[in-house]
Formats: structure tokens, C-alpha cells, sequence
């Protein structure tokens, strides 16, 4: 009896059975996943303890009144979004459609690393369909380790150090402020005391060194907001009633005719890496010189 025979002569298995358990996985529970419908609680249930049957192994655990994935459920749920991804680039291709080739990043890296170079990554990829998805650095990098994105760009220091990546450069920090101020700037904490300034909410690795930096010049800047983004801050700086402190690849949004920036040397610099799933580059047809072209062309230090 071949694989196939095999898998096909136990009942328990099918796209619908999977797609119900793939979608209690990133849910988190069933009840999550049902979305309130008993009825489609019920479903899944009955769904993942068939599917269980048929490997014969437990995907999911009660604890205390909770359901929770099981480590097998999750390494299955994994193979399940390969699986899916692969028939859906198939069928897309069979349509004459490109292959999409996924990155995922925080809002100020699409902003204004990614977005600005669309072409030059469709160049270095091929002919493919380019989608950038907002995520934390933690989400980024479980989503590069299961397949739901192909590449994922984030700090140096956010990744495990046996993670391949590839380096893409060093950012630093500027003060960026409007040049109609009628003010002049002078040194950067002189400029930091004297113009209104915005900066990120509480928590984070750069909100805790932008705190200790302050601390250790001894300056109290006038912060009229507290922001979630380095992009929200530029769109504040842009309206000329605030300056912030921003890497420095903001340059790209924020026009030098128009806007003052003051590198900050003694703020450390953060070192940004491309990381990628070799499978699911292999998936799309990418080979290891199609990596190396867009490393050059995503690398950070050129754009200052």
C-alpha cells in the first residue's frame, strides 16, 4: 500500500477538517475560533477529536476550564499552513498569476525601508507579487519560523544567535525638527530642552534607552505627546509643531529641504537583519542569488 492508499483508508482527514483546526490554532481556543456559534463550536470540536483519531494523537489538552494546543497540534498546524500555502501558490499559478512573496516587519521598517524599494525587490525576486504585513518583532519572527511570511526584517539583538540572517546595515537616532521653527537649534540637547517634543509610550527597547539617555544628560524635555510608532512621531514632526527622535532612515519621509536632522551619536545604534524560510523560498521558485540581490538592495546604511 503506497502513502496515499494509506492516508485514504482511514476516515478523518480532509481540507475542511484541517482548515477548522488551523483556524481553533490561531484563534487560540475553539471558542475563540466559533466566534460565539454553538453550533460551529460543536463542529470543531467533533472535527479535531476525528482528526485526533486519525493520528492518533491528542491536539488539543484541558487545562482547568481551558482547551489548549498541544505541541503536536501546533507542529501540525504548521505543516497544515504549508500544505494550504502551497496549494493556494499552485492554483494561483495555474491562473497566470505571480507568486507572492510575503515580508513582515514593524510600521516604521514598511514605511521606509521596504515601501520606497518595491521595485527594486520585485527586480531582485522576479516576477513576483510583493506583500508587506505589520507585525511586532516577536510575531515576525514566528511567522518567518512557520511559513506564513517568507522574509522578516527586525533588530539584530531580537533573534536567538543560532538564527541565520543576513545584515542589512546599522540605524541610528537624529532629532528631526522642522526648519521654519524661526528657532535655532544649536546642540541636539540644547534643541531637545527648546522645542516641543513628541516620543513613543512607555515600554520597548528604544523607549527604555531614550529614558536612561535622558536621565544620564540630565535633560526634561516639554513632551506634549506620547506616541505608539516612530511613524505617528513623524507625522507629528511633519506638521512642524513638534520635533522627535527617530532613526534616521525617517530622512525618507521627512524632506531635508524641509527638516533638520541631528544625528545623536551617543544613542546606540541597532544593527537590522533580514531573516527568511528556505522553504518557503524554495516553495516560490527563489534560489540563494535571488537572497544576496535583495540583501544589497535592502541594505539600510546607503539610504543616509
Amino acid at each position: 500500500m503506497n502513502q496515499s492508499a494509506h492516508l485514504l483508508s482511514t476516515s478523518g482527514l480532509s481540507l475542511e477538517r484541517m482548515n477548522s483546526f488551523l483556524q481553533v490554532v490561531e484563534a487560540g481556543n475553539i471558542a475563540k475560533a466559533a466566534l460565539g456559534d454553538a453550533t460551529k463550536q460543536s463542529q470543531f470540536s467533533r472535527q479535531i477529536k476525528e482528526m485526533e483519531s486519525f493520528f492518533g494523537v491528542a491536539l488539543t489538552r484541558r487545562v482547568g476550564r481551558r482547551i489548549e494546543i498541544t505541541d503536536e497540534g501546533h507542529h501540525l498546524a504548521l505543516m497544515i499552513r504549508r500544505q494550504f500555502r502551497e496549494l493556494e501558490d499552485f492554483r494561483a499559478a495555474m491562473a497566470g498569476k505571480s507568486v507572492q512573496v510575503r515580508f513582515g516587519a514593524q510600521g516604521s521598517i514598511i514605511d521606509w525601508i521596504l515601501t520606497p524599494r518595491i521595485d527594486e525587490i520585485r527586480k531582485a525576486l522576479g516576477d513576483v507579487t510583493v506583500e508587506l504585513e505589520q507585525m511586532r518583532t516577536l510575531d515576525v519572527m514566528r511567522a518567518v519560523a512557520d511559513g506564513r511570511i517568507d522574509f522578516g526584517i527586525l533588530r539584530a539583538d531580537a533573534l536567538p544567535k543560532e538564527t541565520k540572517r543576513r545584515k542589512l546595515g546599522n540605524v541610528g537616532y537624529a532629532l528631526f525638527v522642522a526648519k521654519n521653527t524661526g528657532k535655532s537649534a544649536g546642540s541636539v540637547e540644547q534643541a531637545i530642552q527648546k522645542f516641543p517634543l513628541v516620543e513613543l509610550l512607555p515600554g520597548g527597547q528604544f523607549g527604555s534607552r531614550w529614558q536612561a539617555w535622558l536621565s544620564e544628560k540630565k535633560l526634561h524635555p516639554h513632551v506634549i505627546a506620547r506616541l505608539a510608532s516612530f511613524t505617528q512621531m513623524a507625522r507629528v514632526v511633519r506638521t512642524g509643531k513638534a520635533a522627535a527622535v527617530l532613526p534616521e532612515i525617517a530622512s525618507v519621509e521627512l524632506d531635508p529641504r524641509r527638516f533638520h536632522a541631528e544625528p545623536i551619536a551617543s544613542l546606540p545604534k541597532r544593527a537590522m537583519v533580514l531573516i527568511a524560510n528556505t522553504r518557503s523560498l524554495e516553495r516560490a521558485g527563489l534560489d540563494a542569488s535571488a537572497t544576496n540581490r535583495l540583501e544589497k538592495v535592502l541594505g539600510v546604511e546607503k539610504m543616509l
